[in-house]
């Protein structure tokens, strides 16, 4: 079994591969893989904020499947106050922006 840390290495490296050739559906792809991840791991308002924003972006009918499926769950057992954040964080940033947070500065 990969580790959690593993796997996210493993996201990140396909994140910049996918940035960098400007493949927005398998960066949609690995969001929502990222975000079912971080629910596993129980950090469900960071999967919230990444499906918030991704959702707002094209992708392959499965992904979105899964990602709607994912939020609405996540909607269900969250506050409100989390849900109502992550569409204001939405509402603010760009997938460029969540990308630099999630790989840092060196993501170019």
């Amino acid at each position: 079994m990969m580790s959690y840390q593993n796997a996210m290495d493993r996201f990140h490296k396909t994140l910049k591969i996918a940035m960098k050739n400007e493949a927005l559906l398998m960066v949609m792809d690995t969001l929502s893989k990222m975000a079912e991840l971080m629910v596993q791991k129980g950090e469900k308002e960071r999967a919230v904020e990444i499906l918030t924003i991704a959702l707002l972006y094209p992708m392959r009918d499965g992904t979105r499947a899964r990602a709607e499926g994912l939020y609405l769950s996540l909607e269900a057992e969250m506050s409100s106050r989390v849900i109502a954040d992550a569409k204001l964080l939405a509402e603010d940033i760009t997938l460029d922006d969540l990308m630099v947070v999630i790989l840092g500065q060196d993501q170019a």
